[in-house]
């Protein structure tokens, strides 16, 4: 029976990294993203895998129920469901006084937290007869330890958190889902981290010791070992989870 596998922040980083190895295993592919990947649909020829590549703006209303009334259609009929919200921003990175960019705030939270929820809710409304629904949300340990200058990103993934615990409780054994720390990754993301002014960002040169130490994970490798987690028999059994605690 084809999986489908439905992934959003596939244009660069770790969801490029997920979505070019999700292209390979021959299954059904479902990639929501602001640009489509010529590489992705080659993959996926290659390997036998169907794949359909929504352009979505995750921060922009319309274009999140565009993208969710065409999910519909995809999923059904679909036993084995799979949905990864690993789209994500980390800006504004700010101290607090000086967070008073709201549209900014609201497009992090549109992007990293209201989406998932909303795009989550067309997933499992849409799969009643699905006997196996997993949910990765992609989180991070800015959730749960906080960070000056991070306080709308910490605030998020604090949410997603919480968000899936209520959301594990409402659906029981009828779906599985998880807020998955990925660790810290050698992506765009830290690039733009690293770009950040220490006034608004204290803990700068921690981040710059990442990289200079060689301490950031190779994004496929941990492409990899999320994958293998998500089809895993015990995922779902712990719903706060980090990556860096599964063997590889």
């Amino acid at each position: 029976m084809t999986t489908l596998t439905i992934l959003t922040g596939t244009t660069r980083g770790l969801g490029a990294a997920m979505a070019e190895q999700l292209a390979a295993q021959g299954e059904h592919l479902v990639t929501l993203s602001r640009k489509s990947s010529q590489a992705l649909v080659d993959i996926a020829a290659a390997h036998g895998t169907s794949l359909t590549q929504l352009e979505v703006d995750l921060s922009d209303t319309p274009s999140v129920k565009h993208a969710a009334s065409q999910l519909i259609a995809l999923i059904n009929g679909h036993s084995h469901v799979r949905f990864i919200h690993n789209a994500g921003v980390v800006k504004p990175i700010s101290q607090s006084q000086h967070l008073t960019d709201l549209d900014a705030i609201n497009d992090a939270f549109h992007v990293n937290i209201t989406s998932a929820i909303f795009l989550t809710a067309h997933v499992l409304n849409s799969s009643p007869q699905a006997t196996d629904r997993r949910v990765m949300l992609i989180s991070s340990g800015a959730g749960r330890n906080a960070s000056s200058g991070w306080a709308v990103y910490c605030a998020t993934k604090a949410a997603m958190d919480r968000y899936a615990e209520a959301a594990q409780l409402d659906q029981g054994p009828r779906a599985r889902i998880v807020s998955m720390a990925p660790g810290i990754i050698d992506t765009p993301m830290q690039e733009t981290i690293r770009a950040t002014s220490k006034d608004a960002l204290p803990s700068l040169e921690r981040f710059i010791g990442f990289k200079e130490s060689n301490q950031l994970a190779d994004p496929a490798s941990v492409a990899q070992r999320l994958l293998k987690a998500i089809e895993s028999d015990a995922f779902g059994s712990k719903i706060i989870d980090d990556i860096r605690q599964h063997h590889a």
